[in-house]
């Protein structure tokens, strides 16, 4: 009886062993790196974060009570091409800044200031005193964006109306999630 026992333990352990050999000898597939799965940023904490930084670096815009432009974000690539990620970045700063206590001008409600169907406007890729003037606006909040491989990197601006001097500029880095990358597509 001693024997069966021992005879069993053997099988057993050589069993065990045996498994964890073949779960130690993987295919050369495993030697491949995999991507990771990348998330998406919470894209109005990333945007209101960069308003809030706009206006610590130009807080003195608050006590004139003039009103800001918000305008589409657009690709650095071709200042005449956005996304709906580029409409959404523009549109959530310009909330922030509303929430703030601006007045913020929905440029895209106005007849007289051109607008590209589906594209929003391109407050970077013509005259911003002009569009300014016509709202007795301060500033403008305008910005680019570049997508890469896993990221977008955004680069948000508060724009003089009279002379196009950037008066304040946050940079920062959105990840190129599932959700990003719909809006991205979305041109």
């Amino acid at each position: 009886m001693n024997w069966n026992v021992m005879s069993l333990r053997g099988a057993a352990t050589f069993l065990v062993a045996f498994s964890l050999g073949i779960v130690g000898c993987a295919s050369s597939s495993d030697d491949v790196p995999v991507r990771p799965i990348i998330q998406d940023a919470n894209l109005v904490d990333a945007n209101y974060r960069a308003a809030d930084a706009l206006l610590s670096r130009a807080p003195w815009l608050k006590e004139r009570h003039d009103p800001l432009l918000a305008a589409t974000f657009v690709d650095i690539n071709n200042l005449e091409v956005s996304s709906g990620l580029g409409r959404v970045i523009g549109e959530q700063l310009g909330s922030k800044f509303a929430q703030q206590g601006f007045t913020v001008v929905e440029i895209k409600m106005r007849n007289n200031i051109f607008v590209k169907e589906g594209l929003g406007e391109f407050a970077l890729s013509r005259s911003i005193k002009e569009i300014s003037q016509s709202h007795n606006a301060a500033a403008v909040i305008a910005g680019t964006y570049a997508v890469a491989r896993q990221s977008v990197f955004v680069q948000a601006r508060l724009i003089r109306a009279t002379d196009n001097l950037i008066l304040a500029s946050y940079d920062y880095v959105l990840p190129l999630g599932p959700d990003a990358k719909a809006l991205v597509a979305a041109q």
